[in-house]
């Protein structure tokens, strides 16, 4: 197993809508979980996480270093702005290091696939992660997806075909589910000519359900007739 990063961290008194003074100030609010415990409020280095999340350490094993605590513990989750692509909080998880846990491990494709060199195809890359049940300290780098077989429509890589880069795991995902695939492009095409025609469709129903409560009205106000 490759060697564990390490992240400093320090108790947090800052605490609700004040964090934001925080993030303004490079500091990341984090919470450290454990089950059956109150979390425990901290905060990083932006900077230093930042670090982290490049190296994809997200859904691994972190020494966690502070001046309560010193262990390893799961990076279990990061926020991010979708707007801005800065960091907004990170979760920390307490787990015991000799019973199995189910994470989601990165797929990483290897090798080229012949299918890419034919214009009329298409490599489409299904899968980006995979939920595998793993010791924390045994948690893969990554899933491995060798390409190097595709090369015709119909082609594939599904999960049982991975395999960890290190580490030991057991895959949660059924074994047949498609990972990688070769499609022909002018299917990929039609498939996005569809959506788009549904959106169309989409706006014409809203435009006329506009009007049926009018219709409706007007035909709730005609007199009744018979007995």
């Amino acid at each position: 197993m490759p060697e564990r990063h390490r992240l400093a961290a320090e108790p947090r008194t800052v605490l609700g809508k004040k964090v934001r003074r925080l993030r303004r100030e490079g500091v990341i609010p984090a919470n450290l979980v454990q089950a059956g415990h109150a979390s425990i409020a901290m905060q990083v280095s932006e900077r230093a996480l930042a670090d982290l999340v490049r190296a994809q350490a997200t859904g691994q094993l972190v020494d966690l270093e502070s001046s309560d605590i010193s262990e390893p513990v799961l990076m279990d989750s990061v926020e991010i702005d979708t707007l801005t692509n800065r960091l907004v909080h990170l979760t920390l998880r307490k787990v015991d290091l000799t019973k199995a846990i189910n994470v989601m491990v990165r797929v990483q494709l290897e090798g080229r696939a012949p299918a890419s060199d034919n214009s009329e195809l298409v490599v489409l890359q299904l899968l980006q992660d995979v939920e595998v049940s793993a010791l924390p300290t045994e948690i893969p780098s990554s899933l491995i997806a060798d390409v190097s077989n595709l090369i015709d429509v119909g082609d594939e890589v599904v999960v049982g075909d991975l395999r960890a880069e290190d580490g030991a795991y057991e895959p949660l995902d059924d074994p047949d589910v498609i990972v990688v695939q070769v499609t022909a492009a002018r299917t990929v095409e039609e498939d996005e000519e569809e959506e788009d025609l549904d959106e169309v469709l989409l706006e014409e129903g809203a435009e006329e359900g506009v009007e049926a409560p009018e219709t409706a009205g007007e035909a709730s106000e005609q007199p009744a007739t018979g007995a």
